[in-house]
């Protein structure tokens, strides 16, 4: 089994969508994640949340995650994959990539 690497690529915002549905115009990208931040899953079978993981990002990652930790391609093809959480109104990008024990 490998270890997986979760890298922050993008953070956004869509105020007008989330004003439309009763935020304020305060409302920002999400709080937990900055670009360029990366964790590692390294629980052999890839279900373990990595420390300091948003819960709701990690239902959105934890497929792809298991299937790169198992040595498989999501999707049948990719060896690195893209993948957004689930917030509609501020989804983060993570890229997805395995991780050799020895790198």
């Amino acid at each position: 089994m490998s270890k997986v690497k979760i890298k922050v690529l993008k953070t956004t915002c869509f105020k007008e969508l989330a004003m439309a549905y009763g935020h304020s115009e305060n409302y920002h990208a999400c709080p937990v994640f900055k670009e360029g931040d990366e964790f590692i899953s390294d629980d052999p079978f890839g279900n373990a949340m990595p420390e300091g993981f948003c819960h709701m990002a990690w239902q959105s990652l934890f497929m792809p995650v298991s299937v790169l930790a198992g040595g498989g391609k999501v999707l049948g093809i990719d060896e690195k994959h893209i993948v957004c959480c689930s917030d509609g109104l501020r989804p983060v990008i993570f890229e997805l990539s395995r991780k050799e024990d020895d790198k």
